[in-house]
Order: C-alpha cells, then structure tokens, then sequence
C-alpha cells in the first residue's frame, strides 16, 4: 500500500462515517423494525450507544500501543504466533465480511435497479473500482473521500427534507409496548453491521492521535445518526408493515417522495449515497485485508495479492449470497453471534489480558 504521507483526523472523520452507514442504510430498517416494531428508532439509538462503547473499547488499546495496528497489535499483546492466529482469523472475518457486502451489492442492484443486468457482471465493474482503490492506497481513498463527503451530506438533506412532509407520527406509537427486551436485542443485533474495528488497522496513519480518536468518535457518532433517521423516517412514512416486509425498506421510501407531481422518483438520491458509502467500506476492507497479510507473513508489499483476492471476494460472493431468504436467516441467527466475536469478545479479552501483564510488569519492578 502506498502510504507517503499521513492521514487527516478530517479524513479519518469521513472513511468512519462512510464505514459505519456502508450497506446498513438500506438494510438495517427492515431487521430493526421486524424485531423492535414501531420502538425500532430506541433500538437503533442503543445500537448508536454500543457502537460508541466498542470504539471507546478500540482507542483504549490503540493507546496501549501508539502507532501499531490491529493485527500488529494482536502480536505485542499474545505473542507471535498465538497473535497470528488471531490475525489470520480475524482475516477470516473481513473476507467473508467482504465478499456477503459484494453479494448484497449484486443483489440489490439486479432485482432493483438493472434487473436484466447479471449480477455478476454488476460485482465485477464494481470490484474493479475496488481492485483500483487498493492500488492507489489508503491516503488516496482518504482524499477521495473528502470529495465524496459534501455531495453525500448534499444529496442526504435533500432526501430528509422532500420525506418531511410525509411524516405520520402516530406511526410510532404505542413506545415500548412490548419493554425492553425485543428493543436491546434489535440495537444489539444492528451494531453487529457496522464493523467499526476495520479502522484500526489505520489508526497509526492519522496524523494527530488525539484528534484522530475525536474524529473516530464522531464520525460513528453522526454515521450513527444519520442511520438513526432513516430507520425514524421509514417508521414514520411508510409505517411498521412495509418497513419490516421490504427488503430495502430505505429505498422504497425515498421512491414515495412526490412534491406537487413534479419532484419524484428521485430515490437516485438514495442509491448515490449508498454507493459512495459502500465504496469507502469494500475499499477499507480491501485494504485492511492486504495490510493483515503483509503483517502476519511479513511480505515487504503484498500489491502482487490485490488479484488474487479479487477473484477469492467474487467466489465468496457467489457462494455465500444464494438467495435472499437463505441470507435473512443467517443474519437473524447467525451473524450477530459470529460478529460478536471479532468486535466484542476478542477485543475486550485482549484489553484485559494487556491490562493484567501491565500491572503484573508494575508489581514486579
């Protein structure tokens, strides 16, 4: 990867952003809604909670060791080769992470938008996007994403202000008629899609580490929000029934907007923001999966890996997104259970065990 300057807290502040909504603005409405019902705006607030809790989680043992990341880090905490393979299955996690985002994409794209294109051909033209990101590097996907940033914030306004005038507020009502339960397993099966420990394999490159962990709290904090208020709007619009029956209830409602019969079928808007945001999140992927490997087999450039990986991204895709319902079963049953694992449970294991050797260090001196 090419790497000759730093990156931006600003820049850092975006790649969190686009990381966190990514391919969960248009499908987390529906598994929020089908859970939680009309309280599915609260859980998504405790999704936004847990996702803050997780990132807090991930600076305090970047703090522990300045200036290495996730996979470096697993090896100065465990050991070397305990550390690897801890890696090596974290690296796991991100190709079969990448290749269901590249599936989704296919999916969504040919039974919504191209429906006589094949969806191979459509996961093809947009990993080759990909493949060129990962050339370039992750300080030229920063700066792309600065230029991204504005028209993405632009276009989401614009989204929010033609929804306003739909809004039905009796559609969340009765708030919390069912308690807690089905609202902090709804929250805590959405902060399971956000990913957000991708980024730590780049936090070294942020060029102030105080400000890089500001920019790293707030973008999760307004990537958050803006997932927040499209599960509201969709609640509020279309209401519980069509939220948790469509399959891309975010896109449905941006294709009710009708201003005066002359704004609509605007829901292009959406589809931009999606895009945009999505790329940064494959991109990211991508890239964190070639930094893994060259730190786990100490290659000096792991560039020559970019093709391989594309072609294994495409084959996880083909075989992991079969079908629509086969996929929803696996993310109600399955994901929330496995994700746990790589964002929660290995992270907050490691921060103890790093904390004990610590004060085991203090005593003994």
């Amino acid at each position: 990867m090419k790497s000759r300057t730093g990156i931006a807290p600003r820049q850092f502040y975006i790649l969190t952003f686009g990381l966190t909504i990514g391919t969960s603005i248009l499908v987390i409405p529906s598994g929020l809604a089908n859970t939680a019902r009309e309280d599915a705006w609260i859980a998504s607030l405790c999704s936004l909670a847990l996702n803050l809790v997780m990132v807090l989680l991930y600076i305090f043992t970047a703090r522990l060791h300045p200036g290495k990341n996730i996979f470096e880090i697993h090896e100065a905490i465990c050991g070397k080769w305990l550390g690897k393979l801890i890696s090596l299955l974290y690296l796991f996690f991100f190709l079969i992470l990448t290749g269901t985002l590249l599936g989704d994409l296919g999916f969504f794209m040919s039974s919504e938008i191209m429906p006589e294109t094949p969806i191979e051909a459509i996961q093809i033209i947009f990993l080759l996007a990909a493949v060129m990101s990962a050339n370039l590097g992750i300080i030229v996907l920063a700066r792309v994403g600065e230029l991204m940033f504005p028209w993405v914030v632009f276009l989401f306004l614009i989204l929010v202000l033609t929804l306003s005038p739909q809004i039905d507020w009796n559609h969340i009502k009765p708030i919390l008629e069912d308690g807690w339960s089905p609202v902090l397993q709804a929250g805590f099966q959405s902060a399971m899609f956000q990913e957000l420990i991708v980024l730590m394999t780049f936090v070294p490159l942020v060029n102030k580490q105080k400000s890089g962990e500001k920019a790293f709290l707030w973008g999760t904090v307004t990537g958050g929000a803006v997932l927040l208020l499209i599960v509201l709007l969709s609640i509020l619009i279309l209401g519980i029934e069509q939220t948790e029956n469509n399959t891309f209830p975010a896109y449905a409602l941006a294709k009710t907007i009708n201003i005066g019969n002359i704004l609509q079928r605007v829901e292009g808007i959406l589809i931009t923001i999606w895009i945009l945001t999505f790329f940064i999140k494959i991109s990211l992927l991508y890239l964190s999966i070639l930094k893994g490997i060259q730190t786990v087999f100490q290659l000096k450039a792991p560039n020559h890996l970019i093709y391989p990986l594309a072609v294994l991204f495409l084959i996880i895709a083909w075989n992991t997104y079969i079908n629509t319902v086969y996929v929803n079963e696996v993310i109600a049953k399955v994901w929330g259970g496995f994700a746990f694992i790589f964002l929660i449970l290995i992270p907050f294991l490691l921060y103890l065990v790093n904390q004990l050797e610590r004060t085991l260090r203090r005593r003994r001196t």
